[in-house]
């Protein structure tokens, strides 16, 4: 996303917890200021449904009104930068339940999104074709080395968060999730 400010409260994760408003985010973020209209367009839903949910996030202080328009037709733009969270062990209940809410809404869009580029890397242009990155891997860690690698991996992509603040002329919406979490949680709880 596109401004300087980073979120990570549980108010910020429980307003993005819905399908419809991390679709919202990345449009703005990817088109820059638009209307509720234009984002029912983009999105293949009515302005109704866009105008509320565009409200909540304007509430919660993620985007806001550019200042043109009335009703539905004034734009809202961008606020936030990025919504990362990392689990803490001093976070409280609300902001746990909030974050993995959100966890939960990500990761299904997420996976929606490998998708559909599985389903249509065929029909891409040969230079987009191959050029994404899978990768799962189980590693052995303790919990000090995952936050470290979580941090590390989070620095890597602020660095190319700067990058699409001016992107090259080829350059086209690439999305990134990192997800690097315990496993055979069976043995964690004995």
């Amino acid at each position: 996303m596109s401004s300087e400010k980073n979120r990570s409260d549980a108010l910020a994760m429980r307003a993005v917890a819905h399908p419809v408003r991390l679709d919202l985010l990345s449009l703005l973020d990817r088109e820059g200021p638009l209307t509720a209209s234009r984002c029912a367009e983009a999105l293949g839903l009515t302005p109704k449904v866009c105008s509320y949910h565009l409200t909540q996030l304007g509430k919660y202080g993620l985007i806001e009104e550019t200042g043109d328009g009335k009703g539905r037709a004034r734009p809202w733009r961008l606020v936030v930068s990025s919504l990362d969270y990392v689990h803490g062990s001093d976070e409280t209940e609300d902001l746990s339940t909030a974050a993995d809410q959100y966890v939960r809404t990500m990761v299904g869009r997420d996976a929606r999104i490998v998708e559909s580029f599985v389903d249509h890397r065929a029909a891409l242009p040969r230079k987009w074709r191959n050029v994404a990155t899978m990768s799962s891997n189980p590693l052995r860690l303790s919990p000090t080395q995952l936050r470290a690698l979580g941090s590390d991996l989070i620095s890597t992509l602020d660095r190319y968060r700067k990058l699409s603040e001016n992107p090259d002329p080829d350059a086209h919406p690439v999305q990134v999730a990192l997800y690097a979490v315990p496993v055979e949680l069976t043995d964690l709880t004995r």
